[in-house]
């Protein structure tokens, strides 16, 4: 891009071809890029479905959910509609929890070459209740479909690196002929033979594998079921990387947010193979400087994060105060007290005496053995591990600390790695991922960003700060009603379930959630129309726009806003008109 006047950017034609990634984030991701998709679908542009001109899907995580759903519903013959239904019957009505739990315990299943293990559970949990298609139904010549690059991206943990599950169509190689996007990475790509057998359960199932709530799913053995063939020949996998590294058998995967959480450079790379798209598939690649005009990032993580604030001083009862060091004085009060007890019935006639301090020595000693073992504590543990006695002889003060300390040591811990996990680690990958698209020149004027907290309270007071007047003022002032929505949707926790509380009030959680993903894609695409397309900043190229392209655009932002007040009205008015047609079929 060096070299290029950046007022010349802004696509030649835009919306004409259109890339989306959808982020993890458990159901609040899969229900609010559900909403995106769902508001994609009633908007045209030059006769044709915003959503039909969407080539590029990369997803992650909950995003997954939605992404495999919808690339197979349409693969079947469907719509988006049909996609509708289908994930808003299963978030409804699916216990995943309960229903992989009772997978686990039923021997039925695990006969083959799958671990009994939660993540696989819930795999088969989707393979039944979900997405019964395999891999090979997306590689199907009919029906064609609009997305020409579909990514679904894990991590996996043998090379660190992305795994993608990746469909693309062919591209000019670079030693010329024509190459697709390949399953895997460039350390282990899998053999497009192998890739079709693998069902697009467990491809959810290892973009969702998340850290400390699952444990990684194996490849290939996970993702071999009673019809795969291919996959079950390891001598079809390759050995070693092109580095010559060997490449260790199976590898785990894990969620593909813990690379990349919101599918950026999923779409960075389609994107460049769309660029050599050659004969009847160039129409899908805008011959301009990028072969996407506009990329929609929907993402329901957040720049922001709570401090982390130390616990406070733990009080366990009754036991706080003791340390292993007293256990041991305990224990050994407890045993001579118990043998002490024993001697008692030899100078005593009574029976019922005798077999009381009988019954009570035989407690005592047992309490002095229960103890005593304790009391081996912190250093015993580590012996016990083979930790260097260079090591042991300078733990031994731990053995002194009560037991309330150790609480304080153990929960900020315990609190400290969860938040550099799920709030410090995530939050620089987000900037890296953000930062690397942001500062390309030719990327800059094709990007909407589409987050699950842009119009809840806090950040419409904050736009209103720093905007000055660079969005109008219907943008700018959402009604009280869609920005409690907005609020509600945000606060909604990564989990892969809704309770019965969420589902049953009034404007349920998913209900919510699927709203406020229609009317921020609704108000995200108004934003981009008055800060991109006709903003100061690519002034000069709009200007040069045509007298039909400046009249098709401006039609597009009247009938956005149209749907922008009557969101503003009542932010529910189009999830209550899908959930009318859509559910009660």
């Amino acid at each position: 891009m060096e070299g290029t006047d950046s007022n010349n950017l802004l696509p030649k034609q835009p919306f004409n071809n259109l890339a989306i990634s959808m982020s993890g984030g458990g159901y609040r991701a899969t229900s609010f890029h559900l909403g995106t998709l769902s508001y994609l679908s009633t908007v045209d542009w030059l006769d044709t479905a915003l959503l039909d001109r969407v080539r590029i899907i990369s997803t992650v995580s909950g995003g997954t959910f939605t992404g495999v759903n919808y690339a197979t519903t349409l693969k079947n013959g469907g719509t988006i509609r049909d996609t509708y239904r289908s994930l808003h019957n299963f978030m409804s009505n699916a216990d995943l929890i309960k229903d992989a739990m009772a997978c686990l315990a039923d021997d039925k299943y695990w006969n083959g070459s799958k671990q009994r293990t939660l993540i696989n559970a819930c795999s088969i949990v989707y393979y039944e209740q979900l997405e019964p298609a395999h891999f090979e139904l997306l590689w199907r010549e009919e029906p064609k479909i609009h997305i020409k690059e579909l990514c679904f991206n894990a991590t996996e943990f043998n090379f660190a690196i992305p795994f993608r599950f990746q469909k693309s169509e062919p591209s000019k190689g670079r030693n010329g002929g024509y190459t697709n996007g390949f399953v895997g990475n460039n350390f282990i790509r899998v053999p497009l033979d192998c890739a079709k057998e693998v069902r697009m359960a467990d491809v959810i199932a290892a973009s969702s594998c998340f850290p400390l709530g699952f444990e990684p799913i194996n490849f290939p053995d996970d993702f071999i079921d009673d019809k795969a063939v291919y996959l079950k020949d390891r001598t079809l996998l390759p050995n070693e990387n092109y580095k010559g590294d060997p490449i260790s058998y199976p590898v785990g995967l894990m969620d593909g947010g813990i690379d990349d959480n919101q599918g950026i450079d999923s779409v960075w790379w389609a994107e460049k193979r769309m660029g050599n798209y050659a004969e009847e598939n160039e129409q899908f690649a805008s011959q301009d400087v990028k072969a996407i005009d506009l990329y929609i990032i929907s993402d329901v993580s957040s720049p922001y994060m709570d401090s982390f604030i130390r616990s406070e001083k733990t009080d366990i009862p009754v036991i706080g105060n003791l340390s292993f060091n007293k256990l041991k004085i305990i224990g050994w009060i407890s045993f001579i007290l118990g043998v002490g007890l024993f001697i008692v019935p030899f100078f005593v006639q009574s029976t019922w005496i005798s077999v009381a301090c009988a019954a009570l020595g035989t407690l005592a000693i047992l309490f002095a053995f229960i103890t005593r073992t304790l009391s081996k504590g912190f250093v015993g543990l580590t012996k016990k591990f083979g930790v260097p006695e260079y090591f042991v002889k300078r733990l031994k003060n731990f053995d002194t600390l009560n037991f309330n300390t150790y609480a304080n040591l153990i929960i900020n811990r315990g609190k400290s790695a969860k938040t550099m996990v799920s709030d410090v680690f995530m939050k620089q990958i987000r900037r890296s991922n953000y930062r690397k698209i942001y500062s390309d020149d030719g990327w800059r004027p094709r990007l909407m960003m589409n987050a699950v907290y842009e119009l809840s309270p806090t950040e419409v007071k904050k736009r209103r700060t720093d905007s000055q007047g660079n969005i109008s003022r219907e943008l700018n002032n959402p009604s009280a009603e869609l920005k409690d929505v907005a609020h509600k949707a945000r606060n909604m926790g990564t989990t892969l379930w809704f309770t019965a509380d969420e589902l049953s009030e009034k404007g349920n959680m998913l209900n919510s959630l699927i709203a406020c993903g229609q009317f921020t894609i609704c108000f995200n695409l108004l934003e981009y129309i008055e800060k991109v397309v006709k903003g100061d900043t690519y002034k000069e190229a709009y200007d040069g726009y045509d007298d039909k392209l400046k009249a098709d655009i401006n039609d597009l932002y009247s009938r956005l806003m149209i749907d922008w007040k009557k969101f503003n009205d009542d932010p529910y008015w189009m999830v209550n008109e899908w959930n009318a047609s859509e559910l009660t079929k």
